[in-house]
């Protein structure tokens, strides 16, 4: 082989060789995956606001919870679970209350919806109040048919609560997973 082809196939494999794709290091190691961030739902048969203080009344007993991809979980857990999580700011709605957005119906007219943001919840019985400061919209002082969407929070003391045998079960169901508690 004479000098110039050792050159030329040298520059050809340093030009290969910078060329050639490199794979980021995140390629090469697996990084732990996002805890999934949950919404909640809360549906009542009436509600009624005053002076900072809303309550759903004859509240569902359950709160709805649901992830977006690609876990896809969703399931519902008993509103004193909830509670009891809040409370101990599992899920820092205690330290970084979150907000909501209610929306209510009036006699016969389309629903409104009022974004807020919620503190203190307590249940009583069928009945359930937060203290509320609005952000946006006007609430309702009395409604009927209401849904409150509960901002997100990660889903880590969701899986901690529902493993529990005493506290609910896991299981696939689809492209998804149920949750009950």
């Amino acid at each position: 082989m004479s000098c110039n082809s050792v050159k030329i196939a040298a520059a050809l494999l340093a030009a290969a060789f910078l060329s050639a794709p490199q794979l980021p290091a995140a390629a090469q190691t697996k990084a732990p995956g996002k805890a999934p961030e949950f919404m909640f739902v809360q549906t009542a048969k009436a509600i009624a606001y005053k002076d900072g203080v809303l309550t759903l009344q004859d509240v569902s007993p359950m709160t709805v919870f649901f992830s977006d991809r690609p876990q896809r979980i969703v399931g519902h857990m008993r509103n004193d679970l909830f509670m009891k999580k809040w409370a101990e700011d599992s899920n820092r709605f205690k330290s970084d209350p979150p907000n909501a957005v209610l929306s209510v119906s009036k006699d016969k007219t389309p629903p409104t919806s009022t974004v807020v943001v919620l503190n203190n919840p307590r249940l009583n019985g069928n009945n359930l109040t937060y203290d509320v400061r609005t952000l946006e919209g006007d609430l309702p002082t009395t409604g009927i048919m209401s849904t409150l969407f509960i901002d997100g929070s990660g889903g880590g003391w969701i899986k901690s609560s529902a493993s529990c045998d005493e506290d609910g079960d896991w299981t696939r169901a689809g492209g998804a997973y149920r949750i009950v508690c």
